[in-house]
């Protein structure tokens, strides 16, 4: 079995050859990133609300990426400093990035580990619950429910990974594991031994 995520993020240990897909660098931003994906994000109720209520009041430039079933003018007029998209690369605004909230889902949590990114998750479903506890465990992430957060919580977590230094190193230790693992390349050599 071939995986995405680095040894030490699965749980319990198993036999999966690791590769990395995509070249982890630094991210040396300040701005803050949040997204539910594109499954998830429609069955989140008002969580889209009141993260983004939160996250405003935050001195920092907040991305925002809604999916194809938001429209992002649903969540209503935003203050110069919040962007909000239906889509955004991720490759782009991670390196502008100082912290990522999502739904924990696995490329949401790849993606900002990549770059060494703390992250706040908020799990809904599917294998989110099992990213986010994971990322808690190693230090490199904050999770709160997602039904009973509030603004006030999301915007505490937020702050808290952000200027608590052992998340970003947590976030650091990973992306470091990842660029050690093996590129595509190598699953290609696995597939032909076949």
């Amino acid at each position: 079995m071939l995986s995405p995520f680095p040894p030490s993020l699965r749980r319990p240990p198993d036999d999966a050859v690791s590769l990395r897909l995509t070249e982890p660098r630094a991210s040396d931003g300040d701005a803050v990133y949040f997204t539910l994906g594109t499954v998830f994000n429609l069955e989140s109720g008002d969580l889209f609300t009141r993260v983004l209520a939160g996250l405003r009041e935050l001195p920092a430039e907040v991305i925002v990426t809604t999916g194809d079933g938001v429209e992002p003018a649903e969540l209503g007029p935003q203050p110069p400093h919040v962007r909000v998209e239906r889509f955004v690369d991720q490759q782009l605004i991670l390196p502008r990035c100082a912290a990522v909230v999502s739904h924990a889902g696995s490329g949401s949590v790849l993606g900002a580990l990549a770059h060494g990114l703390p992250q706040v998750l908020l799990p809904i479903g599917a294998d989110q619950p099992q990213n986010a506890a994971r990322c808690a465990e190693l230090g490199a992430a904050r999770v709160l429910d997602p039904l009973t957060a509030t603004p006030e919580q999301v915007r505490a977590a937020v702050t808290d990974v952000m200027e608590e230094p052992g998340y970003r190193r947590a976030a650091e230790r990973l992306r470091d594991e990842l660029a050690r693992l093996p590129g595509p390349e190598h699953a290609v050599g696995l597939l032909e031994r076949l």
